[in-house]
């Protein structure tokens, strides 16, 4: 991965470098009162201080203050839409070979999914790099994908699944807040990461990344809603499910790395 990367999430790259949020969207949605000036200032502060977090140097509590001052806050607002069945599935098989064919230096981008760079990644793993962002001059493998793939049934398909948002799962109950239009009723056994879609009259599971043990789910979603929180600087109508859909790596690595307890004392240090 680049050097970009947080000693605490070392596998976020590119993630770690500051991008300016939307004054714009500010003004428009955030309900604020910050001229240009201190807006840039505090959304500068907001993201030195994740990172600082994030590496372990700083408490949550402190990025409180940032949350409310950006207008920030996420819940309870998700996203009501349903989701519409697909003819067909999407195969993870499929998606994997078109990661293969579509990103460069696959090996290390895998990092993001997996959070170790010397894990060989699954067939699933692979599927989930499919949905990650600015891999493929900047747009997604699926997109590339879509442009040129001439049976529409898959692409269709490959639509739903996009609106899928990826979620923690333990036999196919949620563990994380999920709009009750994008909650299935029942899945596979076993605890994974995955995108379930309408498929017909049931449901299926993309991009399914299974662990061995269940991570603490608390610090998950503190870690998913910082990335929310993140999000909304740029679009404060993002919904949960938004967050879920657009942060899909951190979803999927932060798993992976509870489940292993590599922060069995809490993670990331900073609490």
């Amino acid at each position: 991965m680049t050097e970009a990367g947080n000693p605490g999430d070392p596998a976020s790259g590119d993630d770690a470098l500051y991008r300016p949020g939307s004054y714009e969207n500010y003004r428009t949605f955030g309900l604020g009162t910050l001229s240009p000036e201190l807006f840039a200032q505090a959304d500068r502060a907001f993201h030195d201080d994740v990172q600082a977090w994030l590496a372990g140097q700083l408490p949550y509590a402190v990025l409180l203050p940032h949350r409310d001052r950006l207008g920030l806050e996420l819940r309870p607002h998700h996203d009501g839409r349903r989701l519409l069945p697909a003819e067909v599935a999407l195969p993870d098989e499929l998606l994997a070979d078109i990661v293969e064919d579509e990103v460069p230096d696959l090996g290390a981008q895998t990092e993001r999914i997996t959070g170790d760079a010397f894990e060989r990644p699954s067939v699933g793993a692979l599927a989930a790099l499919a949905w990650v962002d600015d891999l493929v001059g900047n747009r997604r493998a699926v997109d590339a994908w879509m442009e040129d793939e001439r049976d529409p049934r898959l692409v269709a398909a490959a639509r739903r699944v996009d609106r899928a948002p990826p979620c923690l799962y333990v036999d196919g109950v949620a563990q994380l807040p999920l709009s009750p239009r994008m909650t299935p009723p029942t899945g596979p056994p076993g605890i994974y990461v995955a995108r379930a879609y309408r498929l017909g009259d049931g449901w299926a599971f993309s991009s399914r990344v299974a662990v061995d043990r269940l991570p603490d789910v608390a610090t998950l979603i503190r870690r998913l809603q910082i990335e929310g929180w993140r999000l909304r600087t740029r679009e404060r109508r993002a919904t949960w499910e938004d967050v879920l859909r657009q942060r899909s790596d951190v979803l999927y690595r932060a798993v992976a790395e509870g489940s292993r307890l590599k922060f069995a004392g809490g993670w990331p240090k900073g609490g």
